[in-house]
């Protein structure tokens, strides 16, 4: 029985032919990846081939997978027959020239020159609304590049922040094509489309269309013809990110450098909401990717992801977005597992909320394509924007002094500190966002030092409530009642581009005097009576004001508050 046993292991090595030997050595040699199809034998999860492979797709029993050197020594080791695929990027006749100057933007895929050239004179040609920003550098030394898209784009302001990013695998260039037409159409429209300037003008938007330009220009800067999935070292990018389950380096190497430049990025802005599209399949996956717990919040991904998803099947041509799921939706663990995706990076260490998009099962289709995928996209991708204005918005405060406060917002009964699902407030502004579907919820906002807080909020249907969190110190008495004199307030937003809103703290005692001074001291603006309640509002428009730094005081009988403000030019 041994010996039977034997004949057949030796029967299956002899599948993997001489030819496929020399072809794996062949593409491993000069490109640092290869493509690999097998059968998954029973003996073995998803799970445990995924310490071996970068999974690429699965269906059925077969799995189709790229391996760098180190990995495709370790399957060896498994003695799974295996057949050689040839990569995407070698399956299409390039360009016959280099279009030097811009005859379209869409009649080809562009350069790496032509790329920069691209999001450099997005920023140029629309300077009101769009500003680029540089992530990072790759192991080569080229840019990632985001564009920031807001009404006052060179502000920080207290709006949802969301983060759109493609081809972090560089031979998955359908949605770096899909990044850049979104591009182009939010600029255009901006002035033309009130849906599109609605989106604008309440969401910070960032778009970074190549996460990996070292591995799409693999070959040449001047062609996508030979790009890789994985970066200059052989790396596959997702799976490079801190994993919840796996640890700080689940893949065994070091973070590469386009990881660490996106890390550092993304902690910085806090999204709240971000996207990270891929190609190889039709489908949005959503948290989890690296076990199978469903996140707290799994009813309202997926929603989200089924919007995407319905209204790529309304636009889109027969059959698209159904491969591998009907319904165009999974949760990743359920399709395969991975480990040190970017997406659970994302919504476990930051406390955001990223679904991976994959939008064509062509990984780099042919470039006349690209206007049926955009046309089947379109909608859903505005519609993924909209998703950012709905939920809760608001600001915690000091009660007593009107300082913003970093808390940690929670739904007792709903997070689970395993999930890391609540979210935090900003510690500079108090600001924050969480996305919920519609409903009643109580939270609770907890900040060191102050006592625990609980609020009822109501969410009507596709709408964004906001609201306003005070937290009284441990150290105030019972009531929560300052012992301190005049009519505190906090300024909501600084600096300030057209409207100056402030925030009172308590009630004031008879009428208030408004004013504000520039530095020299001379009154640039005065409301000479107003009254005030504890938690009142008051908007104050500065247009006309030239920018600069001002001082705006709040006094009644028993003392005076001062502020001071940016004004920025608009």
């Amino acid at each position: 029985m041994r010996h039977t046993l034997f004949l057949i292991f030796i029967f299956c090595l002899r599948t993997v032919s001489a030819q496929d030997t020399a072809k794996i050595e062949e593409y491993l040699n000069l490109r640092g990846e290869a493509i690999i199809a097998f059968d998954r034998p029973a003996s073995l999860s998803l799970d445990q081939l995924s310490a071996y492979v970068s999974i690429d797709a699965v269906k059925g029993k077969e799995i189709t997978a790229y391996v760098n050197r180190k990995q495709y020594e370790r399957f060896l080791s498994l003695g799974i027959p295996f057949r050689v695929l040839v990569p995407p990027s070698l399956s299409f006749v390039p360009d016959t020239h280099l279009k030097s100057i811009r005859e379209t933007y869409w009649d080809h895929y562009p350069s790496y020159a032509e790329y920069l050239q691209r999001m450099q004179s997005s920023a140029s040609g629309s300077p009101f609304i769009s500003r680029l920003d540089t992530i990072g550098y790759t192991v080569k030394g080229k840019l990632l590049l985001a564009l920031k898209i807001s009404d006052s784009v060179n502000m920080e302001e207290s709006e949802p922040r969301v983060f759109l990013t493609s081809s972090i695998h560089g031979d998955e260039l359908t949605g770096c094509m899909l990044m850049l037409h979104l591009i182009d159409s939010l600029l255009t429209g901006y002035s033309t489309s009130p849906h599109i300037k609605r989106l604008i003008d309440n969401l910070e938007i960032y778009i970074n269309p190549l996460a990996n330009p070292d591995g799409t220009f693999k070959i040449s800067d001047t062609t996508v013809y030979g790009a890789t999935r994985f970066n200059a070292n052989a790396i596959d990018l997702n799976r490079n990110f801190p994993d919840p389950a796996a640890g700080e380096h689940p893949d065994g190497n070091q973070w590469q450098m386009e990881t660490q430049s996106m890390m550092r990025y993304m902690q910085g802005k806090h999204f709240a909401l971000s996207a990270n599209f891929h190609g190889g399949a039709e489908v949005v996956n959503y948290p989890w990717d690296t076990w199978y717990e469903r996140h707290p919040d799994d009813i309202w991904f997926h929603q989200i992801s089924l919007r995407y998803a319905d209204s790529a099947h309304r636009y889109g041509p027969p059959g698209y977005f159904t491969s591998p799921y009907v319904s165009g939706v999974t949760n990743g663990y359920d399709w395969y597992r991975i480990t040190g995706g970017r997406q659970d990076y994302v919504t476990w260490f930051l406390r955001g909320r990223e679904v991976t998009i994959e939008v064509s099962t062509i990984k780099i289709p042919d470039i006349s394509l690209i206007p049926v995928y955009w046309n089947s996209n379109f909608r859903s991708l505005l519609g993924y924007l909209e998703e950012a204005l709905r939920g809760i918005q608001g600001f915690v405060f000091d009660s007593l002094t009107g300082k913003p406060l970093r808390a940690l917002l929670s739904i007792p009964g709903h997070d689970v500190a395993s999930a890391n699902s609540a979210v935090e407030s900003d510690s500079l502004s108090g600001y924050f966002v969480r996305f919920l579907p519609p409903g009643e919820y109580t939270f609770r906002a907890e900040a060191a030092g102050y006592k625990d807080r609980l609020l009822n909020v109501a969410i009507p249907p596709d709408s964004m409530v906001r609201i306003s969190v005070f937290m009284v110190p441990d150290s105030a008495d019972s009531s929560g009642n300052p012992d301190q004199s005049g009519p505190c307030f906090a300024i909501l937003q600084n600096p300030v581009a057209e409207d100056l809103k402030i925030q009172f703290f308590m009630q004031s005692a008879g009428s208030l005097r408004i004013r504000i001074f520039d530095v020299q001291g001379n009154i640039r603006f005065e409301i000479p009576s107003v009254r005030a309640a504890r938690e009142d509002q008051l908007i104050i428009n500065l247009r006309g004001l030239e920018p600069g730094v001002y001082l705006i005081t709040a006094s009644d009988r028993k003392g005076k508050c001062s502020k001071k403000f940016i004004k920025m030019a608009q």
